[in-house]
């Protein structure tokens, strides 16, 4: 996961210097600066930050993008797929699209139009507001259905 460091420039007066994952709120919304070693040799600068606090902080304030790339470090691309070939593809083309997007590229409809085989305008208009899509919404839009559960799989029948 990427983090962007607020030094002082940039930063609105009154903030300190914070460190901030990228897909996550602006400036205040960040950590306090940690503390940092630096290598007197090559330079090498480094820190150290609570992992379970960067978790929380990305879980709490990250865009859908940003909570979806922490899922996938977790438990992996296909992880709410069962263990068929057509879920790794779909899971495969979903993670390619968010990489692109998480990047910034501008490549993302491209991609998906390559993944998906649909024209131009619908690729620009799925693709508009990637980012902010539920995983749910994108394993749709590539052609995913979760399996509904019929009413009588929650039936309790009184007979054994």
């Amino acid at each position: 996961m990427t983090v962007d460091v607020w030094t002082g420039e940039g930063i609105p007066p009154g903030y300190p210097a914070s460190v901030r994952p990228r897909h996550c709120r602006p400036p205040g919304a960040g950590f306090g600066l940690p503390a940092f070693s630096a290598c007197f040799t090559c330079g090498l600068v480094w820190s150290s930050v609570e992992p379970d606090a960067l978790r929380g902080f990305i879980h709490r304030r990250g865009e859908e993008i940003a909570r979806q790339h922490l899922d996938e470090i977790e438990r992996g691309p296909f992880r709410d797929l069962p263990d068929t070939d057509l879920a790794r593809e779909i899971g495969a083309a979903i993670a390619d699209v968010d990489a692109l997007s998480r990047a910034g590229s501008s490549a993302v409809p491209r991609r998906y139009r390559e993944l998906r085989g649909v024209p131009w305008d619908q690729a620009l208009h799925d693709t508009r507001n990637w980012r902010r899509l539920t995983r749910e919404e994108k394993l749709e839009l590539f052609g995913w259905a979760p399996k509904k559960k019929s009413a009588l799989d929650d039936f309790d029948a009184p007979f054994p």
